[in-house]
């Protein structure tokens, strides 16, 4: 911009307003004005002093405050119009109402006068200083609709965004949903990805990780409360409607969406995918993140992502754990009337005085876990099949024998309560399908109150064994105190009489002597 200064040096010069315009770009007005202010002062003499810059831009800004003085038609209306931009009315808004209460101004006349009238100040930026391998921001980005040939219908597809703070690298992953499951996943490819894990990880309140946002005390997913104790990061939700405080990853999901999708888009329709295929979309994602955004240099920076995280940030990082998070899951269930809860397309029993009570359900890839008021009342491994039922004899109420002898399913139930060799001669009891095996059943049951349940296991155990089964095996061998011997020992041959009076020698009967005595 050029000073005043030279605009009084050439106007004493003879230059002409024109020429000034011209050569100095200057509006015609501002030279008429310092024209008419150097006149007035005595500066076009060339004996006189030429004066400072400052002193000209002092008495030209007093010119115009003076020019000013003239009341202006808006003036009487400034306490309304003051009221109409606290509410945030457009200038099109604000010039309407003016003409409706008879104000005869142009709208470009209101927003000059609101503008001098109501300077907005400017609001002052500072640049946030980053550690190296403090933060990790996450979020996800929407990219549209394609087509998925493994399961051969359209999909809705998203795409997780994990960008360190410092470095600037990015982990990017395509989803179909934003379920807890998947969040976590991409938690753990990311960390995988680079290598170790971030001191904190900024998430979005999305259900999956937040479930109550909070400017003071935002209430965490228990299950993302687990997957960062154990990879070690700390949580810090996004304060309600401020995704600046995360804008890194912001950024980044509007640089995908903006550099990459248009690109991508438009190769798929060259090759006559529309919509495009959802493996072809993954694969280029990836190779656009290695050979594009890990290698670009970043301005004012004069280093690529790459480059600032080898350097400086992945040694910063923490270790990353010897074994991979094993997802939990919390689930909030009530006791039913069986004494038992679903949890996931299976059922565990708790403790039958719990019924009707609400209780908190947790589980993993191999056991679940149940826990009422903050104390754990029990632990199954878990089901193996959908629908299973996994229960403990401890839960059942004292009279639950005499619900379980009452049905085939029951007395199932029992039996493998008391061991896996009397539930199998159960099965062999109720395999017999010309006879109603409940009466010989129950009487099995019997024998474990009578004998105890270690011997009815060894009795059942050895009949098993030995090709027998049945309630009569289990008994005899119960009576003659044999299920006390080893299992690989037979009983001992019976006591007393051995020969007979019209006893046979061994072979007399054998069929091929008597085939020769006839031929």
């Amino acid at each position: 911009m050029v000073e005043l200064q030279e605009i009084v040096r050439r106007l004493r010069l003879g230059y002409s307003v024109k020429a000034i315009h011209r050569e100095t770009g200057r509006h015609k007005t501002i030279v008429r004005a310092v024209r008419d202010l150097a006149r007035r002062q005595g500066w076009l003499s060339l004996t006189s002093e030429l004066p400072s810059e400052g002193e000209i831009a002092r008495l030209y800004e007093e010119t115009l405050s003076d020019s000013h003085d003239a009341p202006h038609p808006l003036e009487p209306y400034e306490g309304q119009l003051k009221d109409w931009l606290q509410a945030k009315y457009s200038f099109q808004v604000i010039h309407k109402l003016l003409e409706a209460m008879g104000v005869q101004v142009s709208e470009s006349t209101v927003r000059r006068w609101i503008h001098r009238r109501f300077p907005q100040l400017p609001s002052p930026v500072i640049l946030r200083a980053t550690i190296a391998g403090e933060v990790m921001e996450v979020d996800f980005g929407y990219l549209g609709t394609y087509w998925d040939r493994q399961s051969g219908r359209q999909r809705k597809v998203w795409f997780f965004s994990g960008r360190l703070r410092h470095s600037r690298r990015a982990y990017r992953q395509i989803a179909f949903d934003q379920s807890q499951s998947t969040f976590f996943r991409c938690h753990i490819n990311a960390f995988e990805f680079f290598g170790g894990v971030a001191r904190k990880v900024v998430a979005d309140n999305l259900k999956a990780a937040i479930v109550r946002a909070s400017f003071e005390n935002p209430l965490v997913n228990r299950s993302y409360r687990s997957l960062a104790e154990h990879y070690g990061f700390l949580i810090s939700a996004c304060p309600p409607a401020s995704p600046e405080l995360k804008g890194g990853v912001e950024n980044d999901v509007k640089y995908v969406k903006r550099n990459f999708l248009p690109l991508f888009t438009e190769r798929q329709k060259q090759r006559g995918h529309t919509p495009g295929l959802v493996d072809e979309l993954s694969e280029e994602l990836a190779r656009w993140n290695a050979e594009v955004c890990d290698t670009h240099i970043v301005q004012k920076v004069g280093r690529s992502p790459l480059e600032i995280f080898e350097q400086e940030e992945l040694a910063a990082l923490q270790p990353l754990p010897l074994s991979r998070w094993d997802p939990v899951t919390y689930k909030e269930a009530s006791v039913g009337p069986d004494w038992r809860v679903q949890f996931q397309k299976a059922f565990y029993s708790v403790p039958y005085r719990l019924i009707g009570q609400r209780v908190l359900v947790m589980g993993n890839s191999t056991t679940v876990r149940v826990y009422h008021r903050g104390e754990e009342l029990t632990m199954h491994l878990r089901a193996t099949r959908d629908w299973q039922y996994v229960w403990k004899a401890e839960h059942a109420p004292p009279q639950m024998e005499q619900y379980l002898a009452m049905s085939t399913q029951g007395l199932l139930m029992w039996a493998s309560r008391l061991g896996p060799s009397v539930a199998e001669v159960m099965h062999t009891i109720f395999a017999d399908k010309a006879v109603d095996g409940l009466r010989p059943a129950r009487a099995l049951m019997r024998l474990g109150e009578r004998y105890g349940k270690d011997r009815l296991e060894a009795a059942c155990r050895r009949s098993m064994r030995y090709g027998l089964g049945g309630y009569q095996s289990v008994k005899n061998i119960l009576l003659g105190n044999l299920d006390r011997l080893p299992e690989e020992q037979p009983a001992e041959a019976p006591q007393g009489q051995t020969l007979f009076r019209f006893q046979r020698d061994l072979g007399y009967f054998d069929a091929s002597d008597e085939e020769a005595s006839y031929g």
